[in-house]
């Protein structure tokens, strides 16, 4: 790694740093080939541990570090500060993926899945915020990549929120792992509450507005900068607006001629004049991370008005914190911040270096220090699924037990307890027992509004119903298919619908059998030529136009007619195959057969072509059965286990064997592969329309339009997905059917703003306002191409349409492949960043 640990310092140059006595002893365990385990306030420095083993070349030798973070945000911040100090370093986010094979890459956790299931695990692994096993959604993704990492790979997990870390470190001895937990409760700048009423220098009578009195009263005591955290982004606008308005404009921010005119809306730069930022996911992007966050890290904003969920991880330089409610808007639902979250969002008051002490603001109905305490850290979910039927897949591929894998991986997670996964051990059921087939359908219940479940079946050549495969579709020549015709099949050839559809302009329908024949048989003809006398014949006029022959040399003998004409004609003709001529009342007819036509069929089981078969819809009853590999009994998983679940999705076979749907979901995270693999199930679902349709997948929940005008049919993606699994809900994959997550309408919306149409969405919605704004466009738009480039970089599978859906995505991202967004983030004066900054007022000449 000495080489690398080269490359990644580059030019820096270090300051003077000495290690607190905690930070010391994390760095020494590390260096004595342990894993860490870092308990510290925020802000206590947890992050310099990982820095000093870079820059003192500490880190385990032999490969990379992967840091990882929560967010994309978070991920781009800490990217940009180290490209600052001069390391080399990369980048890993469902969006951006750049210098790779760097020392050190800053990394979401989601993003190391393929590379820790393979077991290629980097030298050393940090895991920031690790409450994040906790999360009720993504707590899964932190708790299997802790599982699988390998022996070799260094763990390092910092959090300053967790009050048990010492459960993770029996966690971690218990998967073999030498392990020490280091723990500090001194947090360098101390957090003081002052309630609103209590600060020194109140706000003057004469402002009377709460959210004005507070920031007032902040600044003139001191206390500033202020960041406010709100409960949902429109009342963010409106304090940071309101606030705004009593502030003094004698220190404007200088953002620069180009920023200020391209990348800043004038009412936000009219805030940012006052030194007042609101900050929130609906702001672009741009705007965001390129103007507002390193304004308020440089400490150069008065007061930063943000949304709880976003900003509580960004190191925003602040003095003081006041959080608005301690309930906020998470999606479409409101739910309650936990104590943990609290302190995480207390611990940003107060500057290491700058600040001898934080201030946490309260008021009469806001929280304070009291309710803010560590997390007792517990499992949130019970399994990942895909993860679990992924080495499924991968131990079936071994020649292994499909059952033993998932029960050795389902042993290895965070809980003392007896995970329940139904396959068949005795914490799940006995064998021969059938204990889940009167408990309901578990977490689906029943079917919702009669919806079910279903399946597309054709009725074979031989009559028998049976289930449309994917596999079934293809083409055959005409006059080897069969059409379905009166209540039964017949040669296609004496369809005459099917006939008719294929004529070529100017040719009409016609029988070629005789009619006494019962045996019909159906092609096309075309007026060529008329008699003109005994033995002659004259082209017609749209035969002389199709042929170019001109008038004094289209006349025939009908001896010359039967030589020639087929091959004057040939061209002429297309999908028509020459049969004969027929002359009827002093016309003769060139007449022809689509017997070698190729035609789209469906074949069944037998390998018959069918070119019209008859289809149904029926409802789907799964057998949840399995099959005990060591006694062949079968046995029954209680409804509610995964195992139950997984049958009834039709996940696995009663021997543990990933299907192809099972397969294909396991490929993603949560519901997504569920979605995806339905749609590719349904052989009508153009692959072209599906890849923009994907968009809805992570769109979330404000994109309902709503509008005809601009429907575009993205909804066939929620129909393929409540057809192949009914209305069913199962914690963090399908509600109601659908991945939790999906935005019905973001496909569409996406498309409007590449084709530039927005504004006109907008304007149309004056009266009836939108629930979203550019920056949510934006966000879902990176959603979408970051789906994509997971669906580009999956694994293979042998499933032709999904190889097509590969190949569609490669050439949508060609589409839309534009410079990475942090290339093209708006740069500051560097003046204005390093001015010093002014947070106390004076409000004198009021």
């Amino acid at each position: 790694m000495e080489g690398g640990l080269e490359q990644a310092l580059g030019g820096l140059t270090r300051g003077l740093f000495l290690p607190d006595l905690w930070q010391q002893r994390a760095i020494r365990a590390v260096d004595a080939g342990r894993d860490v385990i870092v308990s510290a306030p925020t802000g206590a420095g947890k992050t310099l541990v990982f820095e000093s083993l870079v820059e003192g070349r500490k880190l385990p030798p032999g490969g990379q570090a992967i840091y990882t973070v929560p967010t994309r945000a978070l991920a781009n911040d800490k990217w940009r500060e180290w490209k600052k100090k001069g390391w080399k370093v990369g980048i890993a986010t469902g969006d951006l993926a750049t210098d790779l094979d760097a020392p050190v890459v800053v990394a979401t956790l989601e993003t190391q899945r393929e590379r820790l299931l393979a077991g290629d695990g980097p030298a050393m692994l940090v895991i920031d915020e690790y409450q994040m096993i906790g999360d009720r959604r993504r707590g899964l993704n932190y708790e299997l990549a802790i599982a699988l990492a390998p022996e070799h790979t260094r763990l390092l997990l910092m959090s300053g929120s967790v009050r048990n870390p010492g459960s993770v470190a029996e966690w971690f001895e218990r998967l073999g792992r030498l392990v020490e937990v280091v723990e500090t409760a001194d947090r360098p700048v101390p957090l003081e509450e002052i309630p609103v009423e209590a600060l020194p220098h109140p706000a003057p009578r004469g402002i009377t507005t709460f959210w004005q009195r507070l920031a007032v009263g902040v600044l003139l005591s001191g206390y500033g900068p202020l960041l406010v955290f709100a409960t949902h982004r429109r009342s963010a606008e409106k304090i940071a607006a309101k606030i705004a308005e009593v502030l003094p404009d004698d220190d404007p921010i200088d953002l620069g001629d180009d920023v200020a005119r391209n990348a800043c809306p004038a009412d936000r730069a009219r805030l940012l004049r006052k030194r007042v930022a609101v900050h929130h996911s609906g702001l672009p992007f741009a705007e965001r991370a390129g103007i507002i966050e390193p304004l308020a890290k440089a400490g150069q904003l008065r007061v930063v008005v943000a949304t709880m969920g976003l900003a509580a991880g960004i190191n925003f330089s602040v003095r003081s914190v006041f959080v608005a409610h301690t309930r906020y808007q998470d999606g479409p639902f409101e739910r309650e911040v936990r104590p943990d979250e609290l302190l995480q969002m207390f611990g940003r008051a107060g500057r290491r270096g700058l600040d001898e002490t934080g201030y946490i603001i309260s008021g009469r109905q806001s929280p304070g220090l009291h309710d803010a305490r560590p997390l007792d850290l517990r499992r949130a979910n019970e399994l990942d699924w895909p993860t679990l039927i992924r080495r499924m897949g991968h131990a079936v591929a071994a020649g292994d037990t499909p059952f033993e894998a998932a029960r050795t991986l389902r042993d290895r997670l965070f809980s003392r307890q007896r995970i329940r996964l139904g396959l068949g051990d005795r914490a799940d059921s006995e064998p021969g027992t059938d204990d889940g087939e009167d408990a309901g359908d578990g977490p689906g219940g029943g079917a919702l509004f009669n919806l079910v479940p279903t399946r597309r079946e054709i009725r074979s050549a031989s009559g028998e119903w049976e289930a449309e495969s994917r596999d079934s579709e293809g083409s055959a020549a005409l006059g080897e298919a069969l059409s379905f015709v009166k209540g039964r099949y017949r040669p296609a050839e004496s369809d005459a619908r099917l006939v008719e559809e294929r004529l070529p302009a100017g040719m009409r329908l016609c029988r070629l059998d005789e009619k006494s024949d019962r045996k019909r048989r159906y092609g096309a003809e075309w007026p060529v030529a008329t008699r003109g006398g005994k033995d002659e014949f004259f082209l017609t006029k749209s035969a002389r136009k199709r042929t170019g022959i001109g008038r004094d040399r289209a006349t025939f003998s009908r001896e010359e007619a039967e030589a020639l004409f087929p091959e004057l004609f040939a061209e002429v003709l297309g999908p028509v195959s020459f049969h004969d001529l027929e002359e009827r009342g002093g016309t003769l007819y060139l007449r022809g057969h689509f017997a070698l036509h190729p035609v789209p069929v469906t074949f069944d089981s037998s390998g018959r072509p069918l070119a019209r078969p008859e289809r149904r819809t029926v409802e789907v009853k799964r057998d949840t059965h399995f099959l005990d590999e060591q006694t062949g009994e079968a046995f029954h998983p209680r409804a509610g286990s995964p195992a139950h679940a997984w049958r009834e999705l039709g996940l696995i076979d009663d021997q543990g064997v990933p299907t192809r749907r099972g397969t294909l979901f396991s490929f993603f995270q949560h519901g997504e592969g569920l979605a995806i693999a339905a749609a590719l199930e349904d052989p009508h679902y153009p692959v072209g329309e599906l890849v923009r349709h994907l968009a809805n997948l992570r769109g979330g929940h404000r994109f309902e339009i709503g509008d005809p005008a601009f429907e575009g049919g993205s909804e066939r993606l929620a129909a393929a997905c409540r057809r192949a699994y009914g209305p069913v809900d199962h914690e963090g994959y399908l509600r109601l059917g659908l991945p939790p997550g999906y935005g019905e309408g973001a496909a569409e919306t996406i498309q409007l703003w590449l084709e530039g149409r927005l504004p006109e969405l907008f304007g149309r919605r004056r009266r009836d306002p939108l629930d979203f704004g550019p920056g949510d466009v934006e966000r879902a738009c990176v959603e979408w191409l970051s789906l994509l480039r997971h669906v580009r970089g999956a694994p293979d599978c042998d499933d032709e349409r999904w190889r097509a859906l590969r190949e569609a995505a490669v050439a949508e991202l060609k589409r839309h492949d534009r410079r990475s967004p942090l290339a093209r983030l708006p740069e500051l004066p560097a003046a204005t960043l390093q001015k010093p900054p002014r947070n106390r007022i004076s409000l004198a000449r009021r």
